[in-house]
């Protein structure tokens, strides 16, 4: 069996980089995303939907509503854009003039996280799949701030 030199390692973790890289440059890797999901917040119920728009775009959108009168408490238009060799999660919210994008920096069939140091709150978002029904998202400040949303798949709305 042949050892790889150590000076040839870096140009090895190179194309590894770069084939990694390429994964989440595009949306294959969030297709299991597309669909409806509701997550039981006791008090209050969520729901996040996603549809393909195109090749290089998903739309979706969140809801929050209040379990007792189903009543929206928040919401938020949510897109995934391929562009430019990378992937952006675009959210817009009520209380922020313009919407928020976050980057996709890890990406593989059970995980997606995005992320933008430069915001307030959040300024992590991941989405880990379970199974083929349930998925966790975790909203962060990437440190000890946060929540859990523990979704199901749901028939749409």
């Amino acid at each position: 069996m042949a050892v790889m030199p150590v000076r040839a390692w870096p140009r090895l973790l190179a194309a590894c980089a770069a084939l990694l890289a390429g994964a989440c440059s595009s949306l294959e890797a969030a297709r299991w995303l597309l669909g409806s999901w509701l997550a039981d917040g006791g008090k209050q119920l969520v729901t996040e939907t996603w549809i393909e728009a195109s090749a290089t775009t998903f739309e979706g959108a969140g809801i929050t509503r209040a379990r007792t009168d189903g009543k929206v408490v928040d919401g938020e238009a949510l897109r995934l854009v391929a562009m430019a060799d990378a992937v952006f999660y675009v959210a817009k919210v009520a209380h922020n003039d313009y919407p928020v994008a976050f980057r996709l920096t890890t990406c593989d069939a059970e995980r997606l996280v995005f992320e933008n140091p430069g915001h307030d709150f959040p300024r992590r978002l991941e989405y880990r799949r379970i199974d083929a029904d349930r998925m966790e998202v975790f909203v962060s400040d990437g440190a000890e701030r946060g929540f859990r949303l523990d979704f199901r798949r749901s028939p749409a709305p």
